[in-house]
């Protein structure tokens, strides 16, 4: 009789782009008047508040269901998340699109791990997240590392061209998968259908890690790169807090092909995916995909119009600071389209790094900027930003070389350069992470193999990956970017004093 009467309810989900399953199936369950005894603990803040209402409201806690018995039934048949990823999934022209609520990390983790296994071939730009690096890791797969275009100029990587790939492709015939990374975090984008095309011509399936231009395949917007799906990847990462209005934390992971085998898949991403996954950041992903579907052109048309508005009072009135054009960037070979939210404004110029600029206007100014490094700033221009928060971030930008700058001095470093920085790869990055280990100063690294992820973050390349020889160029890097301020991860030793290599 019970069963019966689930039967004979009636789902609270609905399969319709101006529909959000997961928020339907939220607001059902408080409007039935239910009460939990299951987790999470706090029941919805039914009892005593949990603390965190003291900053995040009682909302939270009455949204923060569980999805089996609570925001779908025991056995998931009114399928509320499935219904949304297969909304999502049309809504970027994919086959299929998973949820992810650990970030674009796990959704990078479960791609590697779907398409190459221990000890299989894998062709990987050599501009990894370190994210990729873990999914080499857990894989077990062995990297054929490609060179991105690396601009010696600007000292940034670009992405692979589709020669490149095609020269790896004939190298390593017997390659698994083909993974590259774009739009790059500098906002240049590869031209992905020619890769695409290289790839598909041998059968080989196509990765792509495009976690910042996932508002790329929702929106078509004309004055952004076209997304990746659109172009013939075969597996694509998107970020939905990153360029679209998802909570932190929040991933996608989207079929684009039947070159993907989406059985292994699903059973990877069951190894990975948590199973009290929350519906607070599911539901995130599900009412994004909604707003972008439906506002998606006009809210990037703001981001677009602050991001221009920028650069044009930059040039006017911090003429000191170069802001590196969209028609530089997109003449540098390999780059197929730039995205203008990304600008590049280089600092040293006035004697200052990205890392002095960044502190000086953070603490004095109250302005945050998401990526820095050794010689600029690249602010993210998001929907979020107005004009008035443009003119917010030029004018404290114009305090910065008034209070701080030196015009006329070079603050670029002497770093080396990217073919100095490349290496053997001696064993495979899981091998190495996982042999016997010794810590042994820098200078004692070198000729040895790094058994961990050496990474200057953001933008959060390793410039050791396990597996990697030191040489006294990737010492020197890590060395240099440290004691200007950099910031590095994934090292046993934070502060550098001592690496791990192999034993």
């Amino acid at each position: 009789r019970i069963s019966a009467k689930l039967e004979e309810r009636k789902s609270p989900v609905t399969k319709d782009q101006d529909c959000v399953p997961i928020a339907d199936a939220m607001r059902d369950y408080h409007e039935r008047g239910m009460l939990s005894f299951g987790i999470p603990a706090h029941s919805g803040g039914r009892g005593p508040a949990p603390e965190f209402t003291r900053w995040l409201g009682m909302g939270a806690a009455r949204f923060d269901l569980p999805m089996s018995h609570g925001v779908d039934t025991r056995d998931h048949v009114w399928a509320v998340q499935e219904t949304a990823q297969e909304l999502f999934a049309e809504a970027v022209g994919a086959q299929q699109t998973l949820f992810s609520t650990n970030g674009s990390s796990l959704s990078v983790r479960v791609a590697l791990m779907a398409v190459a296994g221990p000890g299989e071939k894998v062709i990987m730009a050599r501009n990894p997240h370190k994210s990729s690096v873990a999914g080499l890791i857990m894989s077990g797969a062995r990297p054929a590392w490609i060179d991105p275009v690396y601009d010696e100029g600007l000292e940034i990587a670009h992405v692979p061209t589709a020669a490149t790939v095609t020269a790896a492709l004939e190298e390593h015939p017997d390659a698994k998968a083909v993974v590259i990374f774009t739009p790059s975090y500098y906002g240049t984008a590869a031209d992905v259908r020619a890769i695409a095309e290289a790839c598909h011509e041998r059968d080989v399936p196509l990765v792509t890690d495009d976690a910042w231009g996932l508002d790329y395949a929702l929106s078509g917007h004309p004055d952004l790169p076209e997304g990746a799906l659109a172009q013939g990847s075969d597996l694509a990462i998107g970020s939905v807090h990153k360029t679209i209005t998802g909570l932190g934390q929040t991933s996608v992971l989207s079929v684009g092909s039947d070159r993907i085998d989406t059985e292994r898949l699903n059973l990877c991403f069951e190894l990975e995916k948590s199973t009290s996954a929350s519906t607070l950041l599911l539901s995130s992903i599900d009412g994004a995909r909604r707003q972008f579907v439906r506002d998606g052109h006009e809210l990037l048309d703001r981001a677009i119009a602050t991001a221009r508005h920028i650069r044009e009072r930059l040039a006017a009135e911090v003429p000191e600071l170069k802001v590196v054009s969209l028609e530089e960037l997109a003449q540098r070979p390999g780059v197929a389209a730039v995205d203008p939210t990304h600008p590049l404004i280089e600092t040293w110029p006035v004697g200052l790094s990205g890392f002095e600029a960044d502190d000086w206007i953070r603490d004095e100014r109250q302005v945050d900027i998401e990526l820095v490094d050794h010689r600029r700033i690249m602010p993210l221009v998001t929907f979020a930003h107005g004009i008035e928060d443009g003119d917010r971030l030029v004018d404290a930008l114009r305090d910065l070389v008034d209070e701080e700058g030196s015009p006329g001095e070079d603050a670029r470093m002497d770093l080396p350069t990217r073919p100095e920085l490349r290496t053997e790869q001696a064993m495979t990055p899981r091998d190495a992470f996982f042999a016997k280990t010794e810590l042994v100063g820098p200078e004692d690294a070198v000729g040895r193999i790094s058994a961990e992820l050496v990474t200057p973050y953001p933008p959060g390349i390793p410039a050791a990956v396990p597996g990697e020889v030191y040489t006294d160029a990737i010492v020197d890097y890590v060395e240099q970017v440290a004691s200007a301020g950099g910031y590095l991860e994934g090292a046993a030793d934070s502060a550098l004093d001592q690496l791990r290599v192999v034993a």
